[in-house]
């Protein structure tokens, strides 16, 4: 019979929730734990290797793919985690566990915070609300997008 390993590795860590990271070029001000998109209008690393706080667009923004996983004050390198769970995303008021994320205009949109997926979205689903927000925050499992 086969053993079944289900650690984080041969130290015995128990990793159940594993994450994944890049680091990008911010081209301004990023908050930790607000969604981030491409920005696809600076060329500084080429198309895709910059990032910006996610816009609150109608019908949802289309180019979400992370978290800040720090913040910056001014346009450098930024790590933005891609996949996993994340403590303390920024999201509406209004979040509930379970609730599919967007970055949209609906309900009370602000830059970079996740809101409720609602009918009419076109962008992709980007996390799942583990927990109801707290104050606009939530735990959150963020869906990688294959990007990196």
């Amino acid at each position: 019979m086969s053993v079944h390993k289900i650690d984080g590795g041969p130290g015995g860590e128990n990793n159940h929730f594993p994450k994944k990271f890049v680091t990008l070029y911010g081209t301004a001000a990023i908050t930790q734990g607000n969604w981030v998109m491409f920005d696809v209008t600076d060329t500084t690393n080429g198309l895709g290797g910059s990032v910006v706080t996610a816009a609150a667009t109608a019908n949802g923004e289309q180019l979400v793919f992370g978290v800040a996983a720090e913040t910056t004050t001014a346009a450098g390198n930024i790590q933005i985690q891609i996949a996993g769970k994340f403590e303390n995303a920024a999201v509406d008021v209004t979040m509930a566990a379970g609730s599919s994320i967007v970055v949209s205009a609906a309900g009370t949109p602000a830059a970079g915070r996740g809101q409720i997926y609602v009918a009419g979205d076109l962008a992709p689903i980007c996390g799942i609300a583990l927990e109801d927000d707290t104050a606009g925050q939530a735990d959150v499992m963020i869906i990688n997008q294959g990007y990196f």
